[in-house]
């Protein structure tokens, strides 16, 4: 799994009560984290439980149509 210090990051907007993320900002500065760390832990642990196993698409293979020519 990518983690922040080998991948590209980028910025994800959620909407929550105002309180509910008071209960959360200060849940993780009791605990000296981050928001963003502990949401971040959150969101791979459940990838790893729910990420669909994903089979390979099949590789397309390109074909050029012959024409015949005929005599008239």
């Amino acid at each position: 799994m990518e983690t922040l210090t080998t991948s590209k990051t980028v910025s994800v907007k959620i909407y929550l009560p105002e309180e509910t993320r008071a209960k959360f900002k200060a849940s993780c500065a009791m605990r000296s984290l981050s928001m963003n760390e502990v949401l971040l832990e959150y969101i791979e642990t459940w990838l790893q439980e729910n990420e669909p196993v994903l089979e390979p698409k099949p590789q397309r293979v390109k074909t050029i149509a012959k024409t015949e020519e005929t005599d008239c």
